[in-house]
């Protein structure tokens, strides 16, 4: 959601605290530029980031500093590294995990490398994914991520199961692509039972990685705002100290 006119006068305020916190100060020309720049996120997320900054760098705070520190501003794949996706998407075994940007720019470029020029591929590739990706950015677009199904069954389980642990698949949407559990070869007729035990554990250790993942976001925040609180504390005594 973007910047109201009252977020955008207590986020300036922010500004202002967190480079006097790093030691330094900011020209209202530049504090006003670095508002404009962040207009277009929401203000939790850009709060989060300067407290990150204040317990994270030292020296001059800068809009680099802040976008780096903001997962929505990072959420997208550097082009290169999408690149990487689009090729190896070219094994009809393998199961990819990739975004709506990178599938479109992947459009544009298959019919070349399926011609045999890999460097003009990868060139129209980078072009039309940096374009998607900044369309993205001005409407205000969340990254979507995906998957794109190989005909390699093991694959395509480790390829969903990695993306669940990063964060980029939610469990409970992507769970009815998992190929079932193969039996042994010598086990004679289907054992309903066994494949809904190992589905069970499948669900269970799929569960166990988000909880897992939310409770080291949530140990990340504490330890952040509780930086903060003391970095605050610390320059209300310098300036107690300053002014007696």
């Amino acid at each position: 959601m973007p910047l109201t006119r009252q977020d955008a006068e207590d986020l300036l305020d922010q500004l202002y605290a967190t480079a006097e916190v790093l030691g330094n100060e900011i020209k209202p020309a530049a504090a006003s530029l670095m508002i404009r720049d962040l207009r277009d996120y929401d203000r939790p997320e850009i709060e989060q980031a300067l407290a990150r900054c204040r317990s994270e760098i030292t020296g001059r705070l800068t809009l680099a500093a802040i976008l780096e520190r903001m997962p929505t501003a990072n959420a997208h794949l550097a082009a290169n590294e999408a690149w990487s996706v689009v090729l190896e998407s070219q094994d009809e075994q393998a199961t990819i995990i990739w975004t709506d940007e990178i599938a479109k720019a992947a459009g544009v470029a298959n019919p070349i490398l399926e011609a045999g020029d890999k460097v003009g591929a990868r060139m129209a590739f980078i072009a039309a994914y940096e374009r998607e990706v900044a369309a993205s950015k001005s409407e205000g677009r969340e990254v979507r991520w995906w998957p794109s199904l190989g005909e390699s069954k093991e694959q395509r389980r480790e390829a969903i199961e990695q993306g669940v642990k990063d964060g980029r698949l939610p469990a409970p949407k992507v769970e009815h692509l998992l190929p079932a559990p193969e039996k042994p070869e010598d086990e004679a007729g289907s054992n309903p039972e066994n494949v809904q035990a190992m589905l069970q554990q499948l669900r269970d250790t799929l569960n166990a990685s988000n909880e897992q993942a939310a409770e080291q976001r949530r140990q990340e925040q504490a330890e952040t705002e509780q930086r903060r609180a003391e970095l605050i504390a610390q320059a209300e005594q310098r300036m107690a100290g300053g002014a007696a």
